[in-house]
C-alpha cells in the first residue's frame, strides 16, 4: 500500500509539472478507484496510459490479493539501429516471499520474443530479441508479470 501510495504522489507531481499532463483528476480516480471498499488498479487503464505517453519508460505497479503478492510492469526498452537484443533487469524491493511466476512479452511490436533467463526472489532478468535487426532507432514495450505461486 506504501508503494501504491509513493507511486500515486510520484504521478501526481509530474502531471502537475507538465504543460501537458497526461494524468488528470478524473484518470487518476478511475485508476484508482474502490471495489467493495478494497483500493485496486485497473490494468487496462495503466496499458493505455503507457501506450498513450511514448516518454513513459517504465511503469511498475505491485499489490497484494489474498496474500499472494504480484508485480506488473511496463517498461520501454529502446533499440539502436543494427542491434537485435536487449537485456532488461527488473528488481524486486523489497523482495518476495518466494520465487515467482513470470510472464513477459511485449504488447506493441510483432516478430520480437522476450526469453525469461534468471528469475529470483529479488528480480527477474529478460532477454527481448528481434527476428532481425532494425534499420531506425525503435522503442518497443515489455510487459512483465511475476507473480508468487506455490
Amino acid at each position: 500500500m506504501v508503494a501504491l501510495f509513493l507511486w500515486m504522489r510520484f504521478y501526481w507531481e509530474l502531471a502537475q509539472t507538465h504543460e501537458t499532463a497526461f494524468m488528470t483528476e478524473t484518470n487518476l480516480e478511475n485508476l484508482l478507484g474502490t471495489q467493495n471498499d478494497e483500493s485496486f488498479v485497473d490494468p487496462e487503464l495503466i496499458l493505455q496510459q503507457v501506450l498513450e505517453n511514448r516518454d513513459l519508460v517504465q511503469h511498475v505497479t505491485r499489490t497484494q490479493e489474498s496474500g499472494v503478492e504480484t508485480i506488473v510492469g511496463y517498461f520501454r526498452i529502446e533499440f539502436e539501429p543494427g542491434q537485435q537484443r536487449s537485456v532488461l533487469h527488473v528488481p524486486f524491493a523489497p523482495p518476495l516471499k518466494i520465487v515467482p511466476k513470470v510472464d513477459a512479452h511485449v504488447t506493441d511490436h510483432d516478430n520480437v520474443r522476450v526469453r525469461v533467463t534468471d528469475c529470483q526472489k529479488f528480480g527477474v532478468r529478460t532477454e527481448v530479441i528481434l527476428d532481425q535487426a532494425l534499420q531506425s532507432h525503435q522503442k518497443i514495450l515489455v510487459e512483465i508479470s511475476a507473480t508468487e505461486a506455490e
